[in-house]
């Protein structure tokens, strides 16, 4: 057969097209649908009449065919023909189907456009170069170790190259696995961790993590491990930022903070990074993407059908704060116009809602061009770094804080007498400041201004008891066995003859590139005053707990001690009433009369104690003759020491001397130590007095011929519960308020003994507070003999609200007076009013009316009635209050019967 008969192509072109499944479409040069040839279901449905005399720039045409019009463009004026690729949604599978578009032109001047189906294989393949394009374009670009890992395999197929900080490349990473760059069981966790993800049991992992790095230092990450889909294969996306510089810095920043006066406030400040969201930029739609999951903010509409989260240029940008909006606006700008391949912006934009601002680090390049070198398409990354911000920020602040407390910590250094000081490891030497610190012996500073001292020579200044412990404390923080260096010892600071107490404390700031300590800093101050306060605490901490152990021992004891006279008043009390001879009643008298003096003086004590204690024990002074208080005490310790074998004598007096004091207080430290010189002395003499001294005080004394004071003992006897002889009775409280009452009145006390041969208990009073006048003749005061009571019998009105109170006064009083009972005050009112006694014996506390209010009603109604408070208030203040209240007298309660009769007396002399 010849060539001539052969078939052409050009022939059979009508026959070609049938054969040929691809859907042709026809089109004008203004783009308008001229016919469509094997038109595919899935793509037109049955509309192909609706389509044609369309223009592809129709929104029903775009639906279809999804030919690029600048693709369509391009092939008409380059007349070369164009391939791309779009996506479409099948009408009846409701698939994602992707269709490969051919625009070629025609010599007639049309364009012809091929769109054929694309097979899995070429689609699989598309997509792995779309995801390799992601990976090289994207993830290489992250400032952050990012590696992909497929879970068929449980095997790595990307490694970016921050990721190589691990220690491993790429090329040694791909097809590997974690036991490569990591221990084996912690690769074990990891491992477990990611088929967990993989099954769905979590849907993302975010966590802190620690590894040792290329520089083989120990890094902290957050790694954050998110599982996504490429086709049906499943992959596993980690990443890791390194917080380690953060936190190096923060802590940094608290230390020094606590070393600078402990008082700054410690940064605490949790970091919380959002994981780098991948995104990108459709010029040409002007429309931002990110993945849905990955990104959108509160409030947002579901994603499109390719899972993103879409949102368009306007929006985006109204989204930036207005302070960094139009540059955020002229980047994009130059970014589409060619100016600029790539920018790094960091600025604040409504994150996840509208009403707060966030931080955000964006990084973005141009992933796609047109024909002409165009950008067309941008792909970047954002990250969230408000936190970061707000850390920088602080830390910022704290730097200018940290400037200023270094200025207030130089003030206080100087206040404080803190000395700080550097240590040269290199050079072996300690330097400071000469004119903060320098050794007596100096020659003088260097060209610094410094004070150098070598270790040995200042080691060697340490006391010997110390020297090797802090040697040996010094050598462990060099060789790193400890972290700080803090000694107390006493040295050779000033000089090299006195030891003072030095405190000192160091550590290490800097070490060379080995790891090798190269600096020291420290301070030095000296607290010898502060050991010595120290030592005189802790003596007295010593004494105070003895002192407590003696008061829980006195509070123990104490329930015995006030029984013991209550014993003998509620026997003998009883027994009284069955007595029949008058010798055995007076004898029953004298015991109860002793018991009551017993426990008044117990209670007493106590009460003086509780007020001593409370810093509020009063004093009423006045102007006293001193030689009768001192024929008053003489007579009283003569009653009191029953023993003939003791002489009681007052032995030194000055005629006509008056003292201002409070006469009972004084009476009490006399009688005191007359009653404890009367406990140990069996026989002898019981001396006392007062004269006057060179210097102008007053010495009072009283001297005793006893068993003395052992030597170890005489500093213990002033002190609170302490008993020389637990055998005798007492309280151990007596020379203790003794003291408490002359140091109130301004004087001094002590004591002087030899064991075996008697003591001498004294004190000295100002020499202001006694006088000595012109003698002039004195004036006998009158006794009132309880025979002069007439037989008449004066009215007495008795104000008590107590049963028996007024029943003890009735049978102390019915004998020579006429009694009237009054249970309350304004029955006492009523009661005067009505009989008018001569006398009236009012309590201060009763119901109704008390004793104050009666005393000033009854006042109102006769100033001159003598009115004699009765009352269990017997504080000197109280007495105070009752004479400055229109009372006329005070006797404390319990009363004596002898006391009562004589005040009466006293007030009316002749009834």
């Amino acid at each position: 057969m010849s060539n001539n008969n052969y078939p052409k192509i050009s022939d059979l072109s009508s026959p070609i097209l049938d054969a040929i499944p691809d859907m042709f479409v026809l089109c004008d040069k203004d783009t308008t649908i001229l016919d469509i040839l094997h038109p595919k279901e899935e793509l037109l449905s049955g509309r192909v009449k609706d389509l044609t005399g369309c223009r592809l720039t129709d929104k029903s045409s775009k639906q279809v065919f999804g030919i690029d019009i600048e693709c369509f463009d391009e092939v008409l004026h380059t007349r070369k023909p164009r391939r791309s690729v779009f996506r479409h949604r099948g009408h009846e599978s409701g698939q994602t189907l992707y269709y490969e578009v051919f625009l070629s032109y025609l010599k007639s001047g049309h364009i012809l456009a091929d769109i054929r189906s694309l097979h899995e294989d070429s689609i699989a393949q598309m997509e792995s170069e779309h995801l390799h394009y992601f990976f090289t374009e994207v993830l290489d670009n992250i400032a952050i170790p990012i590696s992909v890992k497929s879970m068929d395999t449980e095997r790595y197929i990307y490694w970016n190259k921050k990721a190589e900080l691990f220690g491993r490349t790429a090329g040694e990473m791909i097809g590997g696995t974690e036991e490569l760059f990591m221990p084996k069981d912690k690769a074990f966790q990891i491992q477990q961790l990611d088929r967990r993800l993989a099954q769905n049991k979590e849907k993302q992992y975010q966590g802190i993590e620690k590894y040792t790095v290329r520089d083989r230092k120990e890094h902290t990450f957050i790694v954050t491990r998110t599982l996504f889909f490429f086709g049906t294969e499943k992959l596993i996306m980690a990443s890791a930022l390194d917080i380690s510089e953060l936190k190096e810095t923060q802590a940094s920043l608290l230390h020094t903070k606590d070393e600078l006066a402990r008082k700054n406030m410690a940064l605490s400040s949790a970091l919380s990074l959002a994981k780098v969201i991948p995104w990108g930029c459709d010029i040409e739609k002007n429309i931002f993407y990110c993945d849905y999951n990955a990104y959108h903010p509160d409030n947002t509409m579901e994603p499109d059908e390719h899972g993103c989260y879409v949102v368009p240029m306007d929006n985006y940008f109204a989204g930036i704060h207005p302070a960094y909006r139009q540059e955020a606006i002229r980047m994009i700008s130059e970014l589409t116009k060619g100016i600029r391949t790539e920018f790094h912006e960091t600025y604040r934009v409504h994150w996840f809602n509208k009403q707060q601002w966030e931080w955000v680090q964006i990084q973005c390049n141009v992933a796609r061009r047109s024909a002409e070198g165009k950008p067309i398409s941008l792909i970047g990354s954002a990250q969230r770094i408000t936190e970061q911000k707000e850390t920088e920020q602080a830390l910022l602040q704290a730097k200018e804080e940290l400037n200023i407390k270094n200025v207030m910590l130089s003030s206080v250094l100087k206040i404080a007498h803190v000395i700080p000081w550097y240590g040269d490891l290199k050079a072996g030497t300690f330097s400071c400041d000469y004119n903060e610190y320098h050794h007596e012996k100096a020659n003088g500073p260097n060209e610094k201004g410094e004070y150098m001292l070598s270790f040995d020579s200042f080691f060697s200044r340490i006391h010997p008891d110390y020297q090797e412990h802090a040697s040996k404390q010094f050598n462990d923080l060099i060789a790193g066995h400890i972290a700080e260096y803090h000694e107390v010892y006493p040295i050779h600071w000033y000089n090299d003859l006195e030891y003072e107490w030095l405190e000192t404390q160091s550590s290490i700031p800097k070490y060379g590139s080995d790891g090798s300590p190269l600096q020291l800093i420290g301070s030095a101050r000296v607290i010898t005053a502060q050991k010595q306060m120290e030592e005189s605490l802790r003596k007295a901490k010593e004494q105070a707990e003895r002192s407590n152990t003696l008061k829980s021992a006195f509070l123990a004891n104490m329930s015995h001690e006030i029984r013991t006279p209550l014993n003998a008043i509620v026997g003998f009390s009883e027994l009284l009433a069955d007595a029949e001879e008058e010798e055995e009643k007076k004898e029953y008298l004298q015991i109860i009369r002793n018991s009551n003096a017993l426990l008044l003086q117990l209670i007493g004590d106590i009460l003086d104690l509780s007020k001593i204690e409370a810093g509020t024990l009063e004093f009423s002074f006045a102007d006293h003759d001193l030689n009768k208080i001192m024929e008053e005490l003489e007579q009283t310790a003569r009653m009191k020491i029953f023993n003939p074998a003791i002489e009681v004598v007052c032995k030194d007096r000055i005629p006509g001397c008056m003292i201002h004091t409070d006469r009972g207080r004084l009476l009490q430290v006399l009688h005191n130590f007359i009653n404890n010189a009367a406990k140990f002395t069996g026989q002898g003499y019981i001396h006392f007095g007062y004269r006057q001294q060179s210097d102008g005080r007053w010495y009072f004394y009283v001297e005793d011929s006893g068993c003395g004071i052992p030597t170890d003992k005489i500093d213990d006897v002033f002190e609170r519960f302490v008993k020389l002889d637990a055998k005798v009775k007492g309280t151990g409280l007596g020379l203790a308020i003794s003291k408490s009452i002359i140091e109130r009145l301004g004087g001094e006390i002590g004591v002087f003994s030899v064991e075996g041969e008697g003591s001498t208990f004294w004190f000295l009073l100002p020499s202001e507070c006694i006088t000595t006048p012109t003698p002039i003749e004195k004036i006998k005061e009158e006794e009132f003999p309880l025979s002069r009571i007439k037989t008449d019998k004066t009215t007495l009105l008795i104000a008590e609200d107590d049963a028996a109170n007024y029943k003890l006064f009735e049978v102390m009083l019915k004998k020579h007076y006429t009694l009237l009972h009054a249970w309350n005050g304004r029955e006492a009112v009523e009661m005067f009013k009505a009989h008018r006694p001569d006398i009236i014996l009012m309590d201060i506390k009763m119901p109704e009316m008390d004793g104050y209010e009666a005393t000033a009603a009854i006042r109102q109604l006769s100033p001159d009635i003598p009115i004699i408070a009765v009352t269990a208030f017997a504080y000197p203040e109280d007495m105070r209050r009752i004479l400055s209240s229109g009372f006329d007298g005070c006797l404390p309660k319990p009363v004596c019967a002898d006391n009562l009769k004589k005040k009466i007396l006293e007030l009316c002399p002749g009834k």
